[in-house]
Formats: structure tokens, C-alpha cells, sequence
């Protein structure tokens, strides 16, 4: 399974290409720019993306790859204040430089994971009122429309999807959909859900499915139907 690594700096790549060659069925494959990283995913599609956030120009960047594979994007940065934006681009992962070699061994592993439960998904489908979840194509399905999307979406809503009813906290969450993934944080957590929301939800100011409780988490649900909607 290839991983290619978008990174500039020798040192970087060197550390990277050890790390994700030493991970059980991974190829590494160093490339050198955006474009480059492009054509290869589309001769290729690759098990998963590591990519430094200058050569990957930012967020535009991270939504041009999102335009063609919806394999996991672990992104590098020297600024950990850009987390929140390359998230809502669509990175799975943010690490910052410099990063212990152990943290993004831990992501890779916990990818491969991800892989795994892919698997023993596959062909499973989860409804939930008019929400269609399809976890095996990274989909949902509301209203006639299909919404793709990213790994760390599409465990996350699989996962309130078979809790369905159940309110889940955020480091349920963590543990549950993303494998205990050391990487993922409580603010991962909410921005992920604010991405399902804009995708699933007919006014995501006021979401209907996907519900926060209080301080004690989220819940998937089929939404109530008003006395108007009743009739």
C-alpha cells in the first residue's frame, strides 16, 4: 500500500520514508510538489498521504487532493495554530514540527487500523431515520443527495451511526471511532462534527441528526417530526 510523502526538507523525508517503510505493509514514495502528489494519486490512489502544509500550498491545496482521493491526509506543520483550518479542508491528521518520529508511527498505525474495520464494514448499511450511512464507499446518502467523506468523517459518523440514540463524549469517541488515535484531540473531535453537520444537516446552525447534549457529548438520532410535518 503506498503512502507517498510530500516533503521539501531531506532530513523530514528521510525520518518520514523510515517511518512509514517500518510500518507492516507500507511503501513509501518521496514526491516534490503538489502537482506531483496529484498525478500520482491519480495513477495510483494511495493507502494514505503525508504531506508538509507549504508544499501542499495550504488549504487549497488539502482541497484539491480532497477533489481526488479520500485517502487519509496526515499533514505537517510548523504552525500549530493552522490546525483548525487545514481540518476544515479536510486533513485528518495535523502534526506539528517537530514531531517525535514515535507520533507519526502511532498515526500510521493507527490508519492501518482504520483499514482494518474498513474491511469488516464492508457492505454494511446504517440508516438512521433519512440518513444512509455506507461506511465501506465513505458516504452518506440524505435526501436523495450523497455526501463523500473524509476517513476520519466516515468513522465518526459509523460509529454515532451504530450508537444511534446513545449520547457519546468526545473521548468515547476518540476510543470508539478512531481507535484511541494518540494524534486526536476533543477539538478534532467537534471539528469533525461541525464538517458532517455542514454536509448532512438542511441547517447546520440548528442540527436535527447529529445533536450536541449539553456538555456531555453528541448523539445521532432520527430527527422529530414537528406537528406541521406530521400532517
Amino acid at each position: 500500500m503506498l503512502v507517498p510523502i510530500l516533503e521539501g526538507d531531506p532530513d523530514y523525508a528521510d525520518v518520514a520514508v523510515h517511518i512509514v517503510s517500518q510500518t507492516a505493509g507500507l511503501e513509501a514514495r518521496v514526491v516534490g510538489s503538489l502537482e506531483e502528489l496529484s498525478q500520482l494519486i491519480r495513477r495510483e490512489q494511495p493507502a494514505a498521504m503525508v504531506a508538509d502544509r507549504a508544499l501542499l500550498q495550504g488549504a487549497r491545496g488539502i482541497e484539491a487532493v480532497r477533489s481526488i482521493s479520500t485517502a487519509p491526509l496526515v499533514v505537517l506543520t510548523a504552525d500549530l495554530q493552522e490546525t483548525v483550518s487545514l481540518m476544515e479542508a479536510g486533513a485528518d491528521y495535523v502534526l506539528a514540527k517537530p514531531y517525535p518520529p514515535a507520533m507519526l508511527r502511532a498515526t500510521m498505525r493507527a490508519i492501518l487500523r482504520r483499514r482494518q474495520v474498513e474491511r469488516r464494514s464492508s457492505g454494511r448499511v446504517l440508516e438512521i431515520g433519512p440518513l444512509v450511512v455506507e461506511p465501506a464507499q465513505r458516504s452518506a446518502r440524505i435526501e436523495g443527495r450523497r455526501h463523500f467523506l473524509s476517513p476520519r468523517e466516515a468513522d465518526l459518523l459509523e460509529y454515532l451511526a451504530l450508537n444511534s440514540g446513545v449520547v457519546l463524549s468526545r473521548s468515547q469517541i476518540i476510543d470508539g471511532a478512531w481507535g484511541g488515535d494518540p494524534t486526536a484531540t476533543p477539538a478534532a473531535v467537534t471539528m469533525c462534527v461541525h464538517r458532517l453537520r455542514l454536509k448532512l444537516e438542511a441547517d447546520p446552525g440548528h442540527p436535527r441528526l447529529l445533536r450536541t447534549k449539553r456538555s456531555d457529548g453528541y448523539v445521532l438520532d432520527a430527527p422529530l417530526l414537528s406537528a406541521a410535518e406530521r400532517e
